[in-house]
């Protein structure tokens, strides 16, 4: 069985931090964007921001946009 989409968008977002497609303070797609590409809900892609937020990847900011959070090593 295939893992939940939010969590297929989750990785996705993981893998380009962790392959350096995305550096610390760079923005990443846009909700509407995710939402095209994974054929999904904005609210799917949200829950995934979300996950990503709360474990110190990203940085949102209203207006601004999303952005892979600066971490200590």
């Amino acid at each position: 069985m295939a893992p939940a989409l939010y969590l297929q968008i989750k990785q996705h977002i993981l893998d380009g931090i962790r392959e350096r497609h995305y550096q610390a303070g760079d923005r990443i797609p846009t909700e509407a964007a995710l939402c095209e590409q994974f054929a999904v809900s904005r609210m799917t892609v949200n829950k995934a921001l979300r996950e990503l937020v709360a474990e110190g990847w990203l940085v949102r900011t209203a207006g601004s946009g999303s952005f892979v959070a600066y971490r200590r090593t």
